[in-house]
């Protein structure tokens, strides 16, 4: 997942922007040094939490940004960036996919309300496969851990794994509001060297711990 992450041009029900998949249309190069397919995303797993029950609602002031995501045992500490929605309607994460993007209409780490949400590159032609490959194989009940930019640290239990075609993606992902959840989202499926895009979006929820 190499490119730019796609949003739909229409509003959530909370005015933010619903994101249409992580399609992550890759360089040309890409298609050169990677192979046809991600690796397969796995089965289904868990109830996902819904994020769209009621809440206390966030008051961004008083919580940090989440600065790195680690999952003990499965992905090292990685450094996380802000980001939003571009003037073509992508989602303008970090170029490395050694580095991840947080979504920033949503939720802050420890927020009452609302989902954080964390997406990575699955891969680049310079880089090859990142860190977020692990996501195919994370098992339920692991525990991420995100680090906020005043020090404190917020652990989330992974609970649920769905796999969504590219473009489908939930629009309550986006949500500063409901149950408060964090959201890891990458690359999976077939590669798709003519559009240079991979077909499904795994999705990781978490609660928290």
């Amino acid at each position: 997942m190499g490119g730019p992450l796609r949003l739909t041009s229409e509003p959530g029900p909370s005015r933010l922007p619903a994101w249409a998949g992580l399609a992550g249309a890759a360089s040309a190069a890409l298609a050169l040094f990677l192979p046809a397919a991600a690796p397969t995303a796995p089965p289904d797993a868990g109830a996902v939490p819904t994020g769209s029950a009621p809440a206390v609602p966030a008051v961004a002031a008083a919580h940090s940004p989440p600065v790195t995501l680690a999952v003990p045992g499965h992905v090292e500490r990685l450094p996380i960036d802000p980001v939003a929605q571009d003037a073509h309607g992508a989602l303008d994460l970090p170029k490395s996919p050694s580095r991840l993007g947080w979504w920033a209409l949503g939720a802050r780490p420890g927020a009452a309300a609302g989902t954080l949400l964390l997406a990575g590159h699955l891969d680049s032609a310079e880089e090859g496969p990142g860190p977020f490959e692990a996501l195919h194989t994370l098992p339920m009940g692991a525990l991420a851990q995100v680090a906020a930019a005043d020090g404190t640290r917020h652990t989330y239990r992974i609970v649920a794994r769905r796999t969504y075609r590219a473009g489908t993606l939930p629009g309550d992902l986006f949500s500063a509001e409901g149950r408060p959840r964090l959201v890891l989202v990458t690359c999976a499926g077939a590669f798709d060297a003519e559009r240079r895009a991979y077909a499904e979006n795994l999705v990781l929820y978490g609660v928290p711990a």
